[in-house]
């Protein structure tokens, strides 16, 4: 990280219009190495910003952090410590641009795409790399899945990071040869300032359903949090699915010029027709240019909006239309989005994220699509602890178009599984699916591919990409649990590899 001097920091906060900046103590040319906001990664040289949160106080750490080598403090109230301190206004405001000085402002060289929606941004955002890498511009991307430039990837714990994190990620990109970067941004982000100091060229919305109201409070609430990213403070222009009425109030309100993506007839890039199968999906779309056919290896009808918006974003940046379409055929399917297992003579196995009632119906509607003549649907179905119970009843209403609900654990966090697994039976009551209840996922899982047969399709939703799961309120019992490794495991245990699948069938011929 490059060294900046005290007195540069002190000049950055004065930009941040909300109240006077108080210096206490340090030389001008005090040097500082990375704005840090938890005490256990201060190391010599750091600035410490003693952020106020949910259920902690950084200024409380203010000691830990003089202790590991910070040379100075950013605060909002006096510390007793006996290190130079730049008092402001509101810690958290300042994150952001000091965290861009501190990473030496990376993002001013950097063209930036945003993408934010209630579903479909880590598709989204995967996508429209592969068009910018297909026109030959190295390309970062940070979001859900942790970021990624070239060959390299690094975790990170939130989809949107702090923005401290965020702008040393954005640095980690540029001195990797990156020119561009496409960065999710979470409506909890966008509330809470994590990419303030960031400008995009395109911000991209993917569509809208209630989410996060344990957070936000209100719908309305949410929509904004999300809309602030197509203020003409923070981006150039806009891409918007308009398929919800969320989307096309979005379209109508931005002070950007907006690219409306849909299949409504006033769209700018308008769905025209659509396929998907355990192959993937080829999509017609119709622009300002004409018609275009786009394939892509991603399996299932809710990709169709994802990969006509990607196709609007390469446009507005000025990608030829055969490098997107190139782009968009070679990018892999994301970790856990519809992620397909099995086949050949086994039962399908689908693992993906949707941990929304629309989302849900849409990964059941892409297993039908993928059943065999007279196949069932099996979905195992839990939901996250201490997160959003309004939506539980949501999600069993819209598990009724199962054949067969496995109701399971999720990660309670806490709560009482029993109690989370109640909630979404009373959304299935009256619908006509099996409900069966295995509160151990991995039996649950076992279970419903011993249960399926060749044409039969199993989905298992809620958890995607995730690898760690939790049952307690202390992250540090968290049990390593993936989704697709349990499922492929029970797919070999009760049906056997594909080769064996295949040799079998070739010997009962």
């Amino acid at each position: 990280m490059p060294a900046v001097t005290w007195s540069d920091v002190e000049a950055r906060a004065r930009t941040v219009p909300l109240g006077p900046v108080l210096r206490r103590g340090g030389t001008d040319d005090l040097l500082l190495r990375g704005l840090v906001t938890d005490s256990r990664r201060v190391v010599p040289g750091s600035l410490f910003a003693c952020v106020r949160g949910a259920s902690s106080d950084g200024h409380r750490h203010a000691g830990a952090a003089a202790a590991a080598g910070a040379a100075a403090l950013l605060a909002d109230r006096p510390v007793d410590v006996a290190l130079p301190v730049l008092q402001v206004p509101s810690v958290r405001a300042c994150l952001g641009p000091l965290g861009a000085l501190l990473a030496g402002d990376p993002a001013a060289a950097l063209r930036l795409v945003g993408v934010t929606g209630s579903n479909g941004k880590t598709t989204t955002s995967t996508l429209v790399r592969g068009v910018l890498e297909a026109a030959g511009t190295p390309t970062g991307v940070v979001g859900t899945l942790g970021a990624a430039v070239g060959r390299r990837s690094r975790g990170t714990a939130l989809t949107t990071p702090e923005a401290p994190e965020l702008h040393e990620l954005l640095r980690w990109m540029v001195d990797a040869g990156a020119r561009r970067a496409v960065v999710e941004a979470s409506s909890i982000a966008l509330d809470m300032g994590r990419i303030d100091g960031l400008r995009f060229d395109v911000a991209v919305f993917t569509g809208f359903e209630e989410d996060h109201l344990d957070h936000h409070g209100t719908i309305e609430h949410y929509w904004a949090s999300k809309a602030r990213l197509f203020g003409s403070d923070r981006a150039a222009a806009g891409v918007v699915v308009v398929d919800d009425p969320w989307g096309r109030r979005l379209a109508d309100q931005a002070p950007v010029p907006v690219t409306r993506v849909g299949a409504a007839e006033d769209a700018d890039v308008r769905v025209l027709g659509w396929r998907t199968g355990a192959a993937g999906t080829e999509v017609l779309l119709a622009d300002d240019t004409g018609g275009h056919r786009v394939t892509s290896r991603l399996v299932g009808r809710v990709h169709v909006s994802n990969l006509a918006a990607a196709w609007a974003t390469g446009r507005v940046l000025g990608v030829p239309a055969e490098e997107i379409a190139a782009g968009l055929a070679a990018v892999a399917p994301p970790r856990g989005r519809n992620t397909v297992l099995g086949g050949d003579g086994r039962p399908v196995v689908v693992v993906d994220y949707a941990h929304t009632p629309r989302a849900l119906a849409a990964a059941l509607a892409t297993a039908r699509d993928l059943r065999g003549p007279g196949g069932r649907v099996h979905l195992v179905l839990g939901a996250r602890g201490r997160r959003d119970r309004y939506k539980r009843q949501g999600l069993g209403e819209s598990a009724r178009a199962a054949d067969v609900v496995w109701l399971t654990n999720e990660g309670s966090h806490g709560e009482d599984p029993a109690a989370i697994i109640a909630e979404l039976r009373v959304g299935l009551l009256g619908g006509g699916a099996a409900v069966r209840t295995v509160p151990d996922r991995r039996a649950a899982i076992s279970a419903a591919v011993r249960a399926s047969g060749p044409a039969d399709v199993v989905l298992v939703v809620g958890r995607g990409h995730e690898t760690r799961m939790l049952d307690t309120t202390d992250p540090r019992d968290a049990v390593h649990l993936d989704d697709a490794e349990v499922a492929n495991t029970a797919l070999i245990a009760e049906h056997g590899p594909p080769a064996a699948v295949a040799a079998r069938a070739e010997r009962a011929s």
